[in-house]
């Protein structure tokens, strides 16, 4: 799906702190897989992601194979490939995605850090897709987090959205 080359970094469960999500920041609902999931998003990554050439997608990716494992790998994208791939738009300059995968072989020593995956078929995927996202930009670096509550985790504060951003 993602060129190696165009991973800007990838985000392992960083927790986005409440202070960081401020109402100059962007809150809201997007659908990714037809499932409505709240994004909040810092000041600074509203920013980062407006300065860039080119807009970026936060892949939420959940990996199955001896163990389950969630990670948020923020790529650089064409934009046209934005439009016709299933990613959904959170802001601009910001996309969102949600990707299942598995490996063949289960042997974390042999593979290390970086398993070869292969997309895994899913057949009702929006029961995979995570009800809450948070993302922030800190020294150079794209963070995340994203997670599965029974109730989708409440806005930091009240949905705010800066009306430039829409």
């Amino acid at each position: 799906m993602l060129l190696q080359d165009q991973l800007l970094n990838l985000s392992i469960g960083e927790h986005v702190s409440d202070r960081r999500l401020s109402a100059s920041g962007y809150a809201g609902t997007v659908q990714i897989k037809c499932k409505p999931v709240l994004v909040e998003i810092s000041a600074d990554a509203v920013w980062a992601a407006a300065d860039r050439p080119r807009p970026i997608v936060a892949e939420l990716e959940l990996y199955f194979s001896c163990l389950v494992r969630k990670q948020l790998r923020f790529s650089a994208i064409d934009s046209l490939r934005a439009v016709t791939d299933d990613y959904a738009r959170v802001i601009p300059g910001l996309y969102a995605t949600f990707r299942a995968v598995t490996t063949r072989h289960c042997s974390i020593i042999d593979v290390g850090d970086n398993p070869p995956v292969e997309t895994m078929p899913v057949r009702n995927p929006e029961r995979f897709v995570p009800d809450w996202i948070r993302i922030d930009y800190r020294g150079r670096q794209w963070l995340g987090d994203y997670g599965f509550a029974r109730k989708a985790r409440q806005p930091s504060s009240p949905l705010r959205s800066n009306r430039r951003l829409i």
